[in-house]
């Protein structure tokens, strides 16, 4: 029988925990060892309670979210339970930490599941800080006690990237990790730039507006904020006859396009540039089932299959000239969140910059210049949200270091660790495997609850059923070996 850890609490170590719970002594599993340093087990940074703002509500409707395979309401069905009388409205866009309790519940249905197959999950509230390789299996550490295991997961999640600027004030490279000191410290009669205009850059933008900040600047290569999800249909939405069958980018553009799915929106859905007068087109078209929308929402496996099969350069010409311009169109924000940007942009209060290029400290004075293709801007702060750091190197981590040092993991040359795309099995180790935001590189979607829901099972399915062999040697080897949960 094997002994699996699961390294990171949050959302996906979490849908990991849910599958294997569901498997039970079928997959051959005696305890599982769940590592989360918060001890929150369940929300993860997105929907944590330190790392969260009470105004802060989900890019996708409630009724659309699910943590449980074969029900796409799961999350909405939960909302009318432990929401009932109150100012949430299931089937709507709900604040972000209902999410993370939703999470904590099904972390605790998870150990429920396991205690009734008689399968051990031990949570433990402590960060590891070091994996290596047995002789069978491996050693996980912390830095008060050392586990042996048959089998891995790293579950990591939103890591900390690196600041380009120790040590400087007003430089926050993790936005949603400093959510404290923002509000504390950050100068409020001051500019304050934003690197990053998708969802998270939105995030930070209605923070900022709500902290009162007079000038708010975002800026990134593109220029191009999210588009506006509009209204759901009351009806099951029509699909296409046929799901596109290539595996090219290109002819995946071609087949939408002769689909006419944009044929009723407004002139210059793609062409117009201009923040204010694109947003007010798209609030006026958000309040209409936007079928085009719903098209491409239906075509994440399709996308995953084409970039699977786009050779090296052409996903690093994606990533340096299209990725933003995609992400616009691919992942729109609520009506209210672009309800209350086009305020700021109306009140002069917010603009957006395309063309970025470079930030560097300004100089004979505090704060910073960005370069920009139109010019440079003075800043008194600057908030990164452009999300986990795909280079391994720029990774605020003391496991990935010694993960790298070990040779254990390495990086995907389009960044992230390096794994095989269809087993999600860490290149060159048997029994480790990795899920989440780290695995983006060698896979396209991994953060969306949907795609970590599908990878969380498929690891399961692998977990347990060819264990490393008996192990308890190993175990009495280890001086501090444990079975503590903290």
């Amino acid at each position: 029988m094997a002994r699996i850890a699961i390294i990171g609490g949050g959302c996906s170590g979490t849908l990991v925990t849910q599958a294997l719970s569901r498997m039970g002594g079928q997959a051959g599993i005696s305890e599982v060892l769940l590592f989360d340093e918060s001890g929150g087990f369940g929300p993860g940074l997105p929907y944590g309670r330190d790392t969260n703002d009470g105004e802060f509500i989900l890019n996708m409707a409630s009724s659309l979210l699910s943590a449980s395979a074969g029900q796409s309401d799961g999350f909405d069905r939960w909302l009318q339970q432990v929401c009932a009388g109150q100012a949430e409205v299931p089937g709507g866009y709900v604040r972000r930490s209902l999410m993370g309790a939703y999470l904590q519940d099904v972390a605790a249905q998870a150990e429920s599941a396991f205690a009734a197959r008689g399968v051990k999950l031990v949570r433990v509230a402590q960060a590891v800080t070091d994996i290596d390789r047995g002789a069978s299996g491996f050693h996980v550490a912390t830095a008060q006690h050392a586990w042996h295991v048959d089998q891995v997961v790293l579950a990591l999640g939103h890591l900390k990237k690196r600041s380009p600027f120790p040590g400087v004030a007003h430089y926050h490279a993790n936005p949603y990790h400093d959510l404290g000191a923002i509000k504390a410290e950050l100068p409020h009669n001051a500019s304050i730039g934003i690197l990053g205009t998708k969802l998270t850059g939105i995030d930070m933008a209605l923070l900022l507006g709500r902290l009162g900040v007079k000038r708010i600047h975002m800026f990134s290569h593109s220029g191009q904020l999210p588009l506006v999800r509009g209204a759901l249909p009351t009806t099951a939405p029509v699909r296409p006859e046929q799901r596109y069958a290539g595996d090219t980018l290109r002819g995946f553009l071609r087949w939408f396009r002769e689909s006419h799915p944009c044929g009723h929106e407004y002139p210059g859905l793609m062409t117009i540039r201009d923040p204010l007068v694109r947003i007010g087109r798209e609030i006026e078209a958000a309040h209409a089932v936007r079928d085009w929308q719903l098209q491409l929402d239906a075509t994440k496996e399709d996308i995953d299959r084409c970039w699977a099969a786009l050779r090296p350069d052409q996903k690093r010409r994606f990533f340096r000239k299209y990725q933003g311009l995609w992400m616009s169109y691919r992942h729109p924000m609520p009506l209210d969140n672009a309800r209350k940007i086009q305020a700021l942009l109306q009140a002069g209060r917010l603009s957006v910059h395309p063309g970025y290029r470079a930030t560097r400290l300004a100089e004979g004075r505090p704060g910073f210049q960005v370069e920009l293709a139109g010019g440079t801007l003075a800043l008194d702060g600057i908030l990164d949200a452009t999300g986990v750091a795909g280079n391994l190197a720029r990774i605020d981590s003391p496991l990935i270091e010694s993960l790298i040092d070990r040779g254990l993991v390495r990086q995907h040359e389009l960044g992230g660790i390096a794994i095989d795309a269809q087993s999600l099995q860490v290149l060159g180790q048997p029994g480790l495997f990795a899920i989440g935001a780290l695995t983006q590189g060698a896979l396209f979607y991994v953060s969306a609850i949907e795609r970590l829901l599908l990878h969380a099972q498929h690891i399961a399915g692998q977990l347990g059923r060819f264990p490393n062999p008996s192990s308890a040697g190993a175990r009495e080897a280890l001086p501090h070996a444990d079975r503590v949960a903290v």
